[in-house]
């Protein structure tokens, strides 16, 4: 699996903040257009869900869960496969304490979307991967969020959240997102929630994408926490001539 850590490379400049703008521009012209520059897929979504005490220092492992997840014209929908290798019933209740949803372009593009007004700032050269990059932190506000946290039916809240982004310098590619809500209303039973998602190169039909290959969301309820640690395997496209109906949009946290 990828580090969540990358490293910095301590002999590089910092960039003038001219430069700093063209990356940025970069970056954001690139998740303009990253879910329209994506074909039809399927693939398959594996969900390893661990659940610790108040302090985070043992890990108890939970369920994994395979989801088929199919994304068509720009939505995802995932339908259940198998839990711990066996193969789902629909009578059959599958325990998820934390659910999440976007990780295919929805944070990319809210971040650079210019109603978010994302505040953005410098923070250095690292390597990822073996790629040079360069990162920047962002910080949406409350009043221009899209991020929603819900506990079941029983409150959810619009909450502000920051991050990082880490593109190409040249091409605007986004390798790797970070987001962490904050100002998080004691309603929602959340005292911390935190994603990473990191896209590779993958290959569908006869073109190549960078696409997500990992994700990792972190829930901190105050009383226990919840870890999802995801991977997205086995791209296949998906044909014009099937057939989906899409659900109600749900949450994407």
């Amino acid at each position: 699996m990828f580090s969540a850590v990358a490293f910095a490379d301590q002999d590089s400049a910092t960039p003038t903040q001219e430069d700093q703008q063209k990356i940025l521009d970069n970056m954001r012209a690139y998740a303009a257009g990253y879910i329209s520059n994506l074909p039809n897929f399927i693939c398959q979504q594996v969900t390893q869900q661990l659940e610790a005490g108040k302090k985070p220092k043992k890990w108890r492992q939970g369920d994994t869960i395979i989801s088929k997840l199919v994304f068509s014209e720009g939505r995802e929908q995932r339908s259940l496969i198998s839990v711990n290798d066996k193969p789902a019933q629909p009578s059959r209740f599958v325990r998820r304490p934390l659910i999440t949803e976007g990780e295919f372009g929805v944070l990319l593009a809210n971040v650079f979307n210019d109603k978010t007004q994302a505040a953005f700032s410098w923070s250095g050269w690292q390597t990822l991967r073996g790629r040079r990059v360069a990162v920047f932190d962002y910080d949406i506000a409350k009043e221009h969020s899209t991020l929603r946290l819900s506990l079941s039916d029983l409150a959810q809240a619009t909450v502000p959240y920051r991050g990082s982004v880490f593109g190409d310098p040249s091409s605007g590619a986004v390798l790797r997102i970070t987001n962490s809500a904050y100002d998080i209303p004691p309603e929602v039973r959340t005292r911390s929630i935190a994603t990473t998602i990191d896209y590779d190169p993958v290959s569908i039909g006869d073109r190549e994408y960078l696409l997500p290959v990992e994700a990792s969301v972190l829930l901190n309820t105050g009383s226990h926490h919840v870890w999802n640690r995801m991977q997205f395997r086995d791209y296949q496209k998906f044909g014009v001539e099937s057939t989906i109906t899409f659900g109600s949009e749900a949450p994407s946290q």
